[in-house]
């Protein structure tokens, strides 16, 4: 019947993740206590890319016949992205996903070259796939993708915005072709998005034992927002009969890390236009460690990186908003993130 009565708000739609047992093989969610949920600001629409050729054929008349399309789902890659909210739960678990690290130390060696997945692999922790699913109010009508992989994190924070709490996104990639109306799917055993949140206030200043804020090698400047991104991308090839990718190899051609700063400008900071304009092959660092009393929080470190941009940014106060990529060296790592 046209016109119904019923309507969702969107914060009746939920986004649950789960590691898989067997790399491609989505997790049926009812009951299933492996998924937890991630605390989201709001639901978006995956990108499920199918394909579609809407070119005209040769025939009478110039116009688009029924006949002339060519409509599929096969062998096409689907991206679920996300933001919301980091907590000590599911932040470790996209980090692992992400590094292939099951250590609190997640570490992008300078000679990072990373295992490939495929489809079948069995694993016992979260470096693998992951099946995700967009729980809808509307029975019927779940959205479960199996056989993804996390090819972009940002870890992010502002002073000015909840008391500096971090906050995060990504994106979710897969190879795999997605149920989009089974049955009810709602992951009832399922563990809820979690309260135990970071706080960039944790970082503290030069005062505080343990604490180190650097940003392009500026000692404990004051910084007012951060944004870190890791961006390890996935080639998905080989197929099956049904449509499914096969294999899945990470950080080609690269995995990139790049760290922006708001810092306010000042006489500590004001050398950083000149440094940026006259740099050739130096490099600066950036660290943010928290200090020793915190009780939680992720330290970023990223020991070698080059300048992309300074420019004025007009807060309160005159403020630069510096951005850097990190570059790798002989030894030691791209970049360094650890949970403290």
């Amino acid at each position: 019947m046209a016109n119904s009565k019923t309507s969702f708000s969107p914060k009746d739609f939920q986004l649950a993740i789960a590691p898989e047992t067997a790399a491609g093989t989505a997790i049926q969610a009812a009951g299933n206590g492996t998924f937890n949920y991630i605390n989201i600001d709001s639901i978006e629409m995956p990108s499920l890319n199918p394909q579609q050729v809407l070119d005209v054929r040769h025939g009478t008349g110039r116009t688009l016949k029924a006949v002339d399309m060519y409509l599929s789902n096969k062998l096409t890659v689907k991206e679920i992205s996300f933001s919301g909210i980091a907590d000590d739960t599911i932040l470790p678990i996209l980090l692992q996903n992400i590094t292939q690290e099951t250590a609190s130390t997640y570490d992008i060696e300078f000679d990072y070259d990373p295992t490939e997945i495929k489809v079948g692999d069995t694993f016992s922790d979260n470096t693998g796939t992951f099946t995700l699913l967009i729980e809808s109010p509307q029975s019927g009508y779940q959205m479960l993708f199996g056989g993804c992989v996390l090819t972009s994190l940002t870890i992010n924070a502002d002073i000015g915005e909840e008391s500096g709490r971090v906050k995060f996104s990504g994106t979710f990639k897969t190879g795999m072709i997605p149920d989009l109306s089974p049955t009810d799917l709602a992951p009832s055993t399922g563990t809820a998005h979690f309260n135990s949140n970071y706080f960039m206030t944790d970082y503290g200043d030069a005062g505080d034992a343990g604490a180190e804020t650097v940003i392009a090698d500026i000692p404990d400047p004051i910084l007012k927002s951060f944004s870190f991104t890791l961006e390890n991308d996935a080639q998905f090839m080989g197929f099956d009969s049904s449509g499914n990718f096969q294999v899945i190899a990470r950080a080609l051609p690269e995995v990139v890390s790049t760290f922006d700063a708001s810092i306010k400008y000042d006489d500590e900071t004001a050398r950083l236009v000149e440094d940026f304009a006259i740099q050739s092959t130096g490099t600066v660092a950036n660290t943010l460690t928290a200090f020793t009393d915190s009780t939680k929080n992720i330290g970023l470190s990223m020991p070698t990186a080059i300048m992309t941009d300074v420019s004025f940014s007009e807060e309160e106060a005159m403020f630069l908003s510096v951005s850097t990529k990190a570059v790798a060296g002989t030894s030691g790592n791209l970049v360094t993130i650890s949970e403290e």
